[in-house]
């Protein structure tokens, strides 16, 4: 029988999401620009090049790309798809999940706007095109990739989705997870939200931290922000020392000062250890322009979201299951829901109107 972790590779399987399995992110997107960080819909592209790591991201439609708040999805399905792993079950990149398991699981509200909010997230996550060099070989630039594709929405089946290869790999594998601390879905601001992946990734639970050069730090969020705005944030985070699980200060050093994170709590997974302790303002990076290769040449057509009639609740199951579905039809039908949820279908249905 084929590993756990190679399952995912089987055309053939839908891995369905019906129970609570503790959030994660993948390291490899974490303290990088891969994802806007304000709310603003963001067309400029985002071209980064630091040392032996590149990365390019483009929104292939008006709703601009992928934010930091949408990379709330990514960190869910990673958090299932590893606990299913740890549970020994079969998982796929094709993924069929309801909504209201994701709210209950992000600590989201269950109202109209928390539907609107995924319906774009969705959007954005499906149109945003992503090449990188990390785990991509010398033809990194022949194989981009969007977060999702090939989206239903539909009343009887929830919501259903393909993940990349590139990013399923990272979640398969568990020296590229980490585990996130749920107070983190609480924070409003995307430069926050920013710190606390990049302060997971680097400091984690070393009891040194990590410490970071302001001036690299504006060239990793991939920030439109002018530089010195972008470092007055920073400080104001430090005053306020809002980030959950580590405290931050600034120290004299570099040509801006340098950025101190240290963890508060104790973490249970691994992190960071065989990078330097300072990272250092050597990258050289374009936020705002095209880069000298063309995107258009090889760029693919971003798949585009198809919503059906709305979504109606399905029962809650504590374990994961995976369906064999062949074609990935959805004609699959999901349990019938509980009568307690009876607001789902009212509120995912206004929301059609």
């Amino acid at each position: 029988m084929m590993p756990a972790a190679d399952s995912w590779r089987q055309p053939d399987r839908r891995f369905v999401v019906t129970g609570s399995a503790r959030p994660r992110d993948i390291r490899d997107l974490m303290g990088r620009p891969f994802f806007a960080l304000g709310k603003t819909p963001r067309l400029t592209p985002i071209d980064y090049q630091a040392r032996h790591i590149a990365i390019m991201v483009r929104a292939e439609n008006a709703g601009g790309m992928a934010t930091v708040w949408d990379v709330d999805v990514l960190i869910w399905l990673t958090g299932q798809i590893v606990d299913a792993l740890n549970h020994g079950l079969w998982v796929s990149r094709h993924v069929r999940f309801t909504p209201w398991r994701l709210f209950q699981d992000l600590g989201w509200a269950s109202g109209l706007h928390e539907y609107h909010r995924l319906r774009g997230a969705l959007e954005r996550l499906s149109t945003t095109t992503v090449m990188t060099n990390i785990r991509q070989g010398a033809d990194w630039r022949e194989r981009p990739f969007t977060w999702i594709s090939d989206v239903r929405i539909s009343r009887d089946d929830g919501v259903a989705l393909t993940l990349p290869d590139w990013l399923m790999e990272a979640a398969c594998d568990r020296s590229r997870v980490l585990s996130v601390d749920p107070t983190y879905f609480c924070l409003r601001g995307g430069l926050e939200r920013w710190l606390y992946r990049l302060a997971r990734r680097h400091a984690g639970r070393q009891k040194e931290g990590w410490r970071f050069d302001l001036a690299e730090l504006h060239a990793r969020s991939g920030s439109l922000t002018r530089r010195r705005d972008f470092i007055a944030k920073i400080r104001a985070i430090v005053v306020n020392q809002i980030i959950p699980g580590y405290a931050f200060r600034i120290i004299s050093g570099g040509k801006l000062g340098i950025l101190c994170a240290v963890p508060t709590s104790q973490f249970t997974e691994g992190v960071d250890n065989d990078v330097k302790h300072v990272v250092g303002s050597t990258a050289h990076h374009i936020v705002g322009t095209v880069a000298d290769l063309s995107w258009d040449h090889w760029r693919e057509s971003a798949q585009c979201i198809v919503f059906k009639s709305g979504i109606s609740p399905v029962t809650y199951i504590t374990n994961i299951i995976t369906y064999y579905v062949g074609d990935f039809s959805l004609s699959d039908t999901f349990p019938i829901a509980r009568s307690g949820l009876s607001v789902f279908r009212k509120t995912w249905t206004g929301a059609d109107k």
